[in-house]
């Protein structure tokens, strides 16, 4: 009795020890559970029912030059599924093929995922949006994103570009300055609430995005409206299958206007940008290099005299011809009257070498390192294979290739003084308060002609406007200079050149005097007339007629101080003979301290102000001080020192 009192005791003790025990364990382990680490088994519990994504950072904002809004950005939804949740398969799947316009089975296929959630429509407009959400589906949710805007497209479409869905610039100033643009995205947890609204649970650490910065253009949008305007009209009036134009500021390089436009229909933002990108034969406004390097080399005055052969020049059997037949003409005539034979007789004295080397200081067969993307550096022929016949063809334009914005870029060398400029379309960065952060100015590349050859080929171009091939182009009351061209379409499949096909062009400046704007219009294979002085010079025409009925012109103020004291042809008759104006000129001498030696360089020549540079660096002192009224044979002496 007593062994069987105390073994039962120990069995009770057992089951009591080991039922205190594991009660004890479970008792602990819902303690950890509730009070120790409620906070992770929550979001584990959690976490199955809720998504994690992206907070779109927003996107800098683009304006002109005048601060006016280009691109920016809209709050708009997206809306997605949590395939577990979608109880009505076939419903979603029917009402949002016929918004995303793809098939039902492919919508329904997205819904069978594993995945936690599927985009089902992004970035819809109000109206969508509206709609969407009068369906209440279960299993369907929305996000608020943002949708980048442009308020004038498709106007400056080829400068802005555009972005994807996911807001990642894809051409134009949203690619090659995606990163400044785009900020940095950060992360949040999304769930539903009882009225089916999105939200961020607190409980979870989010990493708030980042905006991007923003963009100020060189770009003017009245000008540019004007040019893609005018360009329109021309390509309807002349019938031409599609056209280029540039506007820019020869002595820095801004862009401040650039379009493509076409015949055809584009439903879609341009992925690249024609006039930097397309290549094509000038024709005769590459006269102006042979005309520079006649200039330059001292090998010709412009009053020298070429007989023009009557419009037939043999070259070793093969025959060179012009539009019209001419005898005897001066060289200045032979740029003015656009001469074929008169330019290639010249280009022949030049020599190849000699004239490879001017074409390439021009910057033909470079990039001329514009701030956006896709820049094409155009075709030089090769040096050896350049026989008389080819070389005078190839001064006149025909077998070199080359962009919009590479003739433009010459031409504005040819007009500013002799410098060959970077063309840019960005001035400034601003930071997310719109402050400015980094400033981008005039860039020097080199100097192609002197200011002497400059003035003299500024004069052979008022000509040709005034008097010659240009004529069309001309205006009453605006000076304005420029060159007309006319080229041959090649044939790219069986070689030669199309029958009845071209390239009509006209480069352009004004004023005369103090170029503000140079413009360049192409016309591709336009129908009936086809030179370029009877269309694209027209088009420029009304450009400029244009820009000067704005209230407020870029034109009206200069620095200069000009006391006529000749007559016009002594003037001009000093000019060709290399000697000093007879026109005497006072000159405002600009400040140029605290610039580099190059800038100061630019600024001097743009204001016809003769220097003398010493040292390097930046600019310590200017003799005489700035503000100073100096006639043209006085020397500006400019001393730099060392950053």
């Amino acid at each position: 009795m007593t062994y069987r009192s105390k073994s039962d005791r120990i069995r009770v003790f057992l089951v009591l020890f080991f039922g205190f025990f594991i009660w004890g364990v479970i008792v602990f382990r819902v303690f950890s559970i509730q009070i120790l680490e409620h906070q992770k088994y929550k979001k584990i519990a959690t976490g199955q029912h809720l998504i994690r994504m992206n907070l779109e950072a927003k996107r800098g904002i683009v304006y002109d030059r005048n601060m006016k809004v280009l691109a920016f950005n809209l709050p708009t939804h997206s809306f997605f599924a949590v395939p577990k949740k979608v109880e009505e398969k076939d419903l979603v799947a029917e009402k949002f093929s016929q918004l995303a316009g793809c098939s039902k089975e492919k919508v329904k296929n997205k819904l069978k995922t594993e995945k936690k959630f599927v985009w089902l429509k992004r970035k819809t407009e109000k109206e969508e949006s509206e709609k969407i959400s009068s369906w209440n589906l279960k299993g369907v949710f929305f996000r608020k994103e943002i949708k980048r805007y442009y308020p004038y497209y498709p106007l400056a479409q080829d400068i802005l570009g555009f972005c994807d869905i996911d807001n990642q610039g894809l051409a134009g100033v949203e690619y090659r300055y995606n990163e400044i643009l785009s900020g940095e995205n950060g992360e949040g947890i999304f769930l539903r609430d009882a009225f089916g609204n999105s939200y961020f649970t607190e409980e979870y650490p989010i990493t708030p995005p980042i905006s991007g910065k923003s963009l100020v253009l060189t770009l003017d949008l009245n000008l540019q409206s004007i040019l893609e305007e005018e360009l329109k009209k021309a390509i309807k009036k002349t019938d031409s299958d599609e056209g280029t134009g540039i506007l820019m500021n020869p002595k820095t390089g801004e862009i401040l206007a650039l379009a493509f436009c076409s015949n055809k229909k584009e439903s879609t933002f341009p992925v690249k940008n024609r006039a930097i990108s397309d290549n094509f034969e000038p024709g005769s406004t590459f006269k102006i290099v042979c005309s520079a390097a006649a200039l330059e080399q001292g090998i010709k005055r412009p009053e020298d005299k070429i007989y023009a052969e009557k419009g037939v020049f043999n070259i070793k059997g093969k025959i060179l011809h012009d539009h019209k037949p001419h005898e005897w003409i001066t060289f200045k005539e032979a740029l003015v009257f656009s001469s074929n034979i008169g330019i290639a007789k010249v280009t022949l004295e030049v020599g190849k070498e000699n004239f490879l080397k001017y074409v390439k200081k021009f910057g033909f067969g470079e990039k001329t390192g514009i701030d956006l993307p896709g820049e094409s550096k155009g075709f030089l022929p090769s040096s050896s294979k350049l026989s008389d016949y080819t070389l005078s063809v190839f001064s006149v334009g025909q077998g070199v290739s080359l962009t919009a914005i590479q003739l433009i870029t010459a031409y504005a060398a040819v007009v500013n003084g002799g410098f060959l400029m970077k063309p840019y379309v960005v001035k400034k960065v601003l930071d997310q308060n719109d402050k400015p952060e980094k400033k981008f100015g005039p860039t020097v590349r080199r100097r192609v002609i002197s200011e002497r050859t400059s003035r003299i080929l500024v004069d052979f171009l008022k000509d040709v406007v005034s008097r010659g091939t240009g004529m069309e182009a001309k205006i009453d009351g605006i000076s304005i200079g420029g060159k007309t061209g006319t080229a041959q379409k090649p044939d790219l499949v069986n070689g030669g050149y199309k029958d009845g096909e071209y390239i009509a062009s006209f480069v352009g400046f004004f004023p005369v005097e103090d170029p503000k704007i140079i413009g360049l219009v192409t016309l591709d294979n336009p129908k009936g007339k086809h030179f370029g002085g009877q269309t694209a010079g027209p088009a420029f025409k009304s450009i400029v007629s244009k820009i000067f009925s704005l209230q407020k012109t870029p034109f009206a103020s200069s620095e200069k101080v000009i006391i006529e004291k000749n007559s016009e042809k002594d003037v001009e008759k000093d000019l060709y003979s290399g000697k000093e104006l007879s026109k005497e000129k006072l000159l405002k001498v600009p400040d140029v301290t605290g610039l580099t030696a190059r800038e100061a360089a630019l600024i001097l020549s743009s204001y016809d102000v003769d220097f003398r540079l010493s040292g390097s660096g930046i600019v310590a002192n200017q003799e005489p001080e700035a503000g100073t009224l100096i006639s043209r044979e006085q020397i500006c002496v400019i001393k730099c020192e060392p950053k």
